[in-house]
């Protein structure tokens, strides 16, 4: 094992070092780290989509690895003595999650968007945006594919980074397959090793595209399958013999199940992740029948007689009158004038940006001159993605950087919104997107839609 010889410490003193920081510091804040993350992940994200991550992995870097890392010439010069070592070496600690495919990648990314900058007492886990590296858009040379982000823990007081690494389930089984994590390390890949390792790894990436195709389909059956219409007005309305199958069997199981979560209930719950758990639960073929009453909303409404749902594209079971519906705004340590209706509109939809007045303008003209510059549009997936990648180049190229996440959320409400396909200017997609957050947030019954005075606040943050 080689020494540092131009430096102030060798591998005895730096074994000593890393034997006594692992044990007080690095293995107790992988710990918090390791509970904070699902934490976080378990409040954020309906029980539908956190089965969608398939597991969270986590290790402490080791000795020699870590002696290896010290020792490569873009860390060697930052480091002086042991000291330095956690301040340049940002994957000590390090967790992996692997969800399903590429919408789940997106679906973390934003769950964990709304992090404080830095970890405090009411907020253990904190994230450095400055960090993000989105090797899905930019893969490595070698064919790797993922998400990075750093994030950060307190320990008794220090300070501790920990990397982040989000995967799909083909991104990681071609890290398996490749033994990536052992060659990125070791320094350029043998010549064969890199042509078969790119080639799988495209290959994989051409899967994934499929993966998301086919979860999109799948979401618009789901969606579909909760739209139905419903009759209004109390149960007995439907007729008693229907209603008899809530007295008892598997119907009358599942009309408790949805009683307790509506009773529960302190923000609205989408209804296509509420179906979903009676399916985890009774199996798929419930949805068949949905318990002798046909449709979804049908036998809620026999279930629940007293609930509201909302009306807006994506339909949503309303907390009860009486229930808490109050909301735990994100920690944060910045200034801001994102209004507290729209901190609560994040709690339900964890896509919809928090950003400042002149992020939604910046939005707005770059998806103007991007839906200028490839013409039609439609509400179309394929349509949607081509616009937001587009203005997402605009402004990178502009160096005025955006996130496609916000582009897109933008660019989907607009154009399911717009009845014309024909582009936009940024003045006409600014109002649009107003009218429709303005809209949701009264049909969730956050903002009434006689309440002039808080509409035309919100109105101000997102137009100016």
């Amino acid at each position: 094992m080689p020494d540092r010889t131009d430096s102030t410490f060798g591998y005895a003193e730096f074994g000593d070092w890393y034997d006594a920081y692992r044990l007080a510091v690095l293995e107790p804040a992988l710990v918090q780290a390791a509970d904070a993350l699902q934490r976080e992940l378990d409040d954020a994200l309906p029980d539908r989509d956190l089965a969608r991550i398939r597991s969270i992995s986590s290790r402490v870097k080791s000795k020699r690895r870590t002696w290896r890392k010290v020792n490569q010439p873009r860390y060697r010069r930052l480091i002086d003595t042991v000291d330095d070592i956690p301040r340049v070496i940002d994957d000590l600690v390090g967790m992996r999650l692997t969800c399903t495919n590429l919408r789940d990648l997106d679906m973390v990314q934003v769950a964990l968007e709304s992090l404080p900058r830095q970890a405090g007492r009411k907020s253990p886990l904190a994230l450095d945006p400055t960090s993000e590296r989105d090797y899905v858009e930019r893969p490595k040379q070698s064919g790797y594919r993922g998400w990075h982000v750093n994030l950060g823990v307190q320990h008794d007081g220090t300070p501790v980074t920990c990397e982040l690494q989000v995967r799909t389930l083909l991104q990681d089984s071609w890290g398996e397959l490749t033994h990536e994590d052992t060659y990125s390390k070791a320094g350029d890949l043998p010549p064969l090793v890199e042509v078969l390792s790119t080639r799988m790894a495209d290959l994989l990436a051409t899967l994934d595209d499929i993966a998301e195709d086919l979860r999109t389909e799948l979401d618009r059956i789901d969606e579909a399958m909760v739209d139905e219409t419903s009759p209004t007005g109390p149960a007995e309305r439907i007729g008693t013999e229907v209603s008899d199958a809530l007295s008892t069997g598997p119907g009358a199981d599942a009309a408790d199940i949805v009683r307790t979560r509506w009773r529960s209930l302190k923000r609205p719950l989408e209804l296509s992740s509420l179906a979903w758990a009676l399916q985890h639960e009774f199996g798929a073929d419930v949805s068949d029948d949905w318990f002798g009453f046909g449709a979804f909303k049908r036998f809620l409404t026999a279930a629940i007689p007293d609930a509201e749902f909302s009306s807006g594209r994506h339909a949503y079971l309303l907390p009860a009158d009486d229930s808490d519906t109050s909301f735990d705004d994100p920690t944060t340590d910045e200034v801001s004038t994102v209004p507290d209706e729209a901190r609560q509109l994040r709690r339900i939809d964890r896509g919809f940006p928090l950003v400042e007045t002149e992020e939604w303008r910046r939005i707005y003209k770059h998806l103007a001159d991007a839906w200028e510059h490839l013409g039609h549009a439609t509400a179309s997936n394929r349509s949607i993605n081509r616009l937001s990648r587009s203005a997402r180049d605009r402004a990178r190229d502009s160096g005025d950087p955006l996130s496609r996440r916000h582009l897109d959320h933008v660019a989907r409400a607009v154009l399911s919104a717009e009845t014309s396909s024909e582009p936009l200017g940024a003045a006409q997609i600014g109002d649009v997107f107003t009218t429709a957050v303005l809209d949701r947030l009264a049909d969730l019954r956050i903002v009434a839609a006689n309440n002039a005075t808080t509409r035309a606040r919100i109105g101000h943050w997102l137009l100016g």
